[in-house]
């Protein structure tokens, strides 16, 4: 970990060379014009602590309480305008500083000069919140896994160390920057009997930053300097990347410890509510899956199976249901899913992240085997190992061993799960410059490599999705493999046009859930089945004409043995 935190510090380092910071440079500049070290300390300090606040637990607020993030930009950009108002006008001012200093001087009895101190450092703090809540960084690796763990694993305090020592970083040379205002100010002596017009001049920067920040100027211009700033390679290490697997890939509870009890469940399906306790003297197999998974739709059948086989024998089943994407916490969508899967053992739905959290899991699909005293003796992530399971189910049950054969796994070169969100983007065509949360139009310029994807039209880009914004937007998709998924939904019935290699799909190709003529039909929140090669393996391009409202969530493969 302390390496990960020490390449974090240096990745928020050479933030201040990417287009990023313009969104906030001229606020950080102005913010040195007072002739005084404290307000800029405030408004690094301000950063640091909203930035590292937010990033960590914005998720979970959003999640709590169904309030969209953009309410929480536009407070802060209300805030960003009123300290400019400030800088306009002296009587505004003046009642802030009144204002700011009784705050800061609450509990403490403190001399003028000292009173002053702490106002300009409390108004410098205020901004600096604000700052830091609009500030998004491009994110590399290192911050992009935070965020993804803070979402799903809850807060830990390597999550904590590492975002205050990458937000420290990049304060820094922000610190610097600000002081560089104020150096600036004062070593141009011609300017001091117009010390207060400069101000107001940078009263209406800060206004007209925040206004171009409202109306995502600022994104516009990140994105034509993008191709002009040095692209930093810092986080792309074999190192880096080795210690974020480790950070997001822990092994879960430890063998022969005692399974922590199922806590924090929403609803039950299939059965009134359940405690380990309660069902001491089997054996139990706690199943963490998400219905949208392909990988936890390829192991139903052998869970199904042993549910069946074994459970006169005094063995139980407990389907954790814990939601990768917000559709997934829908009670109807999971009842769908549960009788689309033909699923009859109890469906526990997480969807708090308590229980997936109580097992430090970070997997789907993820299998916990509990003896009949209250101990996990076995555990698996993700597809194969069955007939392990399964001996390790029946020596439990006091069963002699199967005689099955384990199913090989692809043993062929084979596509892996493609994330279109924002968050896990980690396969778009370098040419795209991706936009969160903004409507915006894109190009891919170029040809798409293996496992590559691009975009064509109007696209708004989601933290877990991708949304068509017009009948013409296009998605393509270089891809190997012999079948395909993908995981999409729309408000209203939606027709999805699919080419093969520039052409109609076949007839020897559809899917269940194609009709005729090569279309699918979207409108559920689910995994649809896009294509099915067969025994034609190989490699190809996948083009999908998405109409408007179509959204997209994630890509998942499947390949054949040899």
């Amino acid at each position: 970990m302390l390496l990960l935190i020490i390449f974090a510090f240096l990745a928020g380092l050479v933030t201040i060379l990417s287009p990023c910071i313009l969104s906030i440079a001229p606020i950080l500049l102005t913010a040195g014009a007072n002739h005084n070290y404290h307000k800029p300390l405030g408004v690094i300090t301000g950063i640091i602590i909203s930035f590292s606040f937010f990033t960590l637990t914005l998720s979970a607020i959003v999640q709590a309480t169904d309030i969209s993030p953009d309410i929480f930009r536009y407070l802060a950009l209300g805030i960003i305008i009123f300290f400019g108002f400030i800088m306009l006008i002296p009587s505004l001012e003046t009642a802030f500083s009144s204002l700011a200093g009784r705050i800061a001087r609450i509990g403490n009895i403190v001399q003028e000069h000292s009173s002053k101190i702490q106002t300009n450092f409390f108004s410098g703090l205020v901004l600096g919140f604000a700052l830091g809540l609009l500030w998004t960084p491009c994110a590399g690796p290192i911050l992009a896994t935070i965020t993804a763990l803070a979402a799903t694993g809850g807060i830990t305090l390597s999550t904590v160390l590492i975002t205050l020592a990458y937000t420290t970083g990049a304060a820094i040379p922000m610190l610097l920057f600000c002081f560089g205002g104020s150096k600036i100010l004062k070593s141009i002596s011609s300017i001091a009997p117009y010390t207060h017009t400069v101000r107001q001049l940078f009263g209406v920067i800060v206004i007209a930053s925040a206004v171009a920040m409202i109306f995502h100027v600022d994104v516009m211009i990140q994105e034509k300097l993008a191709h002009w700033l040095p692209s930093i390679a810092l986080e792309q290490s074999k190192i880096v990347e080795k210690e974020l697997n480790m950070l997001r890939k822990s092994e879960g509870l430890e063998l022969m410890t005692p399974a922590p009890e199922l806590v924090g469940i929403t609803a039950w399906l299939n059965s009134e509510p359940l405690t380990l306790a309660q069902l001491k003297g089997k054996a139990v197999l706690i199943d963490f899956w998400t219905y949208s998974c392909i990988n936890c739709i390829r192991t139903l059948p052998h869970v199904k199976e042993w549910y069946s086989s074994y459970r006169d024998y005094g063995f139980e089943v407990i389907g954790v249901h814990t939601p990768e994407f917000a559709f997934e916490k829908s009670i109807a969508n999971v009842e769908n899913a549960i009788k689309r899967f033909d699923i009859a053992y109890p469906v526990a739905l997480d969807n708090d992240y308590q229980t997936w959290r109580a097992y430090n899991n970070h997997y789907w699909p993820a299998h916990y085997l509990i003896d009949q005293d209250g101990t996990i003796v076995k555990k698996h992530f993700g597809e194969g190992n069955y007939v392990e399971m399964e001996d390790a189910i029946r020596g439990l049950l006091n069963i002699p061993p199967c005689k099955k054969q384990e199913v090989l796994p692809y043993t062929t070169p084979l596509t892996p799960e493609i994330y279109l969100g924002f968050e896990r983007a980690e396969r778009y065509h370098p040419s795209l410059t991706l936009q969160k949360n903004i409507p915006a139009s894109y190009q891919t310029a170029g040809t798409l490599e293996t496992n590559q994807v691009g975009l064509q039209g109007a696209w708004t880009i989601m933290s877990d999705a991708i949304i068509s914004n017009s009948n013409t937007s296009v998605l393509e998709l270089n891809f190997m493999a012999n079948q395909v998924y993908l995981v999409a939904q729309s408000d209203k019935p939606a027709v999805l046009t699919i080419l093969l290699d520039g052409k109609t799909v076949p007839g020897k190709y559809h899917t269940q859930d194609m009709n005729q003529d090569g279309i699918i039909l979207i409108h559920a929140a689910r995994m649809y089945e896009i294509l099915d090669l067969k025994d034609d393996y190989g490699q190809h391009t996948l083009t999908l004409q998405c109409p408007e409202g179509v959204k997209l969530y994630v890509f998942t493969f499947g390949g054949k043995n040899k």
